[in-house]
């Protein structure tokens, strides 16, 4: 991403919000991580500013989940490990709690103190946009296990766990990013799958819930209302029912689907804290952040929204600062972070958990591992960094949404019988990438599909013979990916979803 200097440091405008209005915590984003170092400063300037101003210390907080979804990255020089489903695959619930810990050790080392992570949504649903490999699985028990030891490994390392996205956005088909999706199950369906891992991870004693913007007519019979905004879910369910008493997150309320469903964020934040939340989260523009505060104070000062709830919901953010030491929290120190992040221990513990992932559902042709220096084709849809240089392969990058030209391109590419790796994103929903693996087949091409996100793409090409699968495309799952393909690391993984299309195989 690029960087804006005034992202990378406490700038005027920033420092106002912590200093003047108090905000409890700060998110950082990809945008705001350049170093280790230039982190660990930024993070002893907010904690400073607030601490001279008589606060306690800020929540700073980050979405890193390992593999898709991390802010902190090899580019910046941290530590990247594999994600969620990845983890699962290994079939080793203690490989999350040892991902997770290292992860703790190189934020903590940089004054993070705060992880929205780990993912419980239970993703059992081939067209969800959004969750799929941040998901530990389809099946809840599964989730249960890598969640809790995940939750363990940041906490027992001294940050704070949020389980996401309450209560539960795995059998989604629409990115909430962009705009509302819906739940239709009743309650007994998402008693079974949906609402297990959480409780999961209340008794594991998580320090936060965050909360998903989807609607839920089984909970909230409102129509349209997200869960974000809806009391029946945070108050009702999680409070009341579930007897949560830790910190409710918001997911952003600047995302597409409280804005579709009618709340601009300064509106939404009142609807959410009313709702049942306690930490109110933007992306950013303080111009809103203010707008949000003000319309906070308003509906205060009218009654719309009751003085004795803020106070509980204060209390709970002092306790949650007071049990992980964050009322007045150790400064990070800049001249010593490089010691602590992108250490040889985390890199080995990421190349190990790769290996231990990488799945190999079927090569009924034979057409692995490869032999040393034979002629290969690798076609890349979904931006796979570095496997055909790693495998001196010829290459063809294609959108990932191929092309007529660019199929075309690909089987006259593929025509003297060389082996053709294709590595797919999300082919069950992109119909395009279906149809240059299907042309590819049709043509009696040897193909290879790696299935570089999701697990599901098989269903758009049930015939295929040989199909592999990495569940990410960083650098440990390249590399882990390269090693199975040459032959140097026999696959290991467990397929960690059912996929309908594999049942009685």
């Amino acid at each position: 991403p690029t960087r804006r200097s005034s992202d990378l440091t406490t700038n005027p405008a920033l420092r106002q919000m912590v200093v003047e209005y108090h905000v409890g915590g700060v998110i950082l984003f990809a945008r705001n991580v350049e170093s280790p170092q230039q982190v660990a400063q930024l993070c002893r300037d907010l904690q400073t500013a607030a601490l001279e101003s008589g606060h306690p210390g800020l929540f700073i907080a980050i979405d890193q989940e390992g593999g898709r979804v991390a802010r902190l990255t090899r580019e910046t020089g941290f530590t990247e490990f594999p994600g969620a489903m990845a983890m699962a695959a290994t079939g080793d619930p203690q490989n999350a709690k040892r991902v997770y810990a290292a992860m703790a050790a190189e934020m903590r080392a940089v004054g993070i103190n705060v992880d929205f992570a780990p993912d419980l949504d239970v993703n059992n649903n081939p067209q969800n946009p959004v969750i799929g490999i941040r998901s530990f699985g389809s099946d809840p028990q599964q989730v249960i296990l890598f969640g809790v030891a995940a939750i363990e490994g940041l906490q027992e390392n001294g940050v704070l766990a949020f389980g996401k996205h309450f209560p539960g956005h795995g059998d989604t088909g629409v990115d909430s990013h962009v705009s509302l999706p819906l739940v239709a199950h009743d309650r007994q369906r998402l008693e079974l799958v949906e609402l297990p891992p959480f409780r999961a991870a209340m008794r594991a004693d998580v320090a936060g819930i965050m909360s998903a913007h989807v609607t839920f007519p089984a909970i909230d019979p409102q129509p349209g209302r997200p869960a974000t905004l809806s009391q029946p879910v945070l108050t009702g369910l999680l409070r009341n029912e579930l007897g949560y008493q830790g910190l409710v997150a918001t997911d952003s309320l600047e995302m597409g689907a409280l804005g579709e469903a009618g709340y601009p964020p300064p509106k939404a934040a009142v609807a959410a804290f009313d709702a049942g939340a306690d930490l109110l989260l933007f992306n950013r523009d303080h111009a809103l952040h203010q707008a949000a505060i003000a319309e906070m104070k308003a509906a205060l000062a009218n009654g719309t929204l009751k003085m004795a709830w803020l106070d509980e919901s204060v209390l709970r953010i002092l306790l949650a600062k007071q049990r992980f030491g964050l009322l007045a929290p150790q400064i990070p120190d800049p001249s010593t972070v490089a010691e602590q992040v992108y250490t040889h221990e985390h890199l080995e513990l990421a190349r190990s958990i790769a290996d231990q992932s990488i799945t190999l559902l079927r090569d009924r042709a034979g057409l692995l591992p490869l032999q040393p220096n034979e002629p290969l084709l690798v076609i890349e849809p979904s931006g796979a960094r570095g496997l055909a240089a790693a495998l001196n392969a010829t290459y063809l990058q294609t959108g990932t949404e191929p092309t007529q030209a660019e199929i075309k391109l690909a089987l006259s590419m593929a025509r003297d019988g060389r082996k053709v790796i294709v590595v797919t994103a999300d082919a069950n929903r992109l119909a395009e990438q279906a149809d240059l693996v299907n042309d590819l087949l049709s043509a009696g091409a040897p193909v290879i599909v790696v299935a570089a996100r999701n697990p599901y793409d098989i269903l758009a090409f049930p015939q295929v013979k040989t199909y592999i699968l990495s569940y990410g495309l960083n650098f440990p799952s390249i590399q882990a990916l390269v090693a199975v393909l040459r032959g140097e690391v026999v696959p290991s993984g467990h397929l960690p979803v059912e996929i309908p299309v594999l049942s009685g195989q």
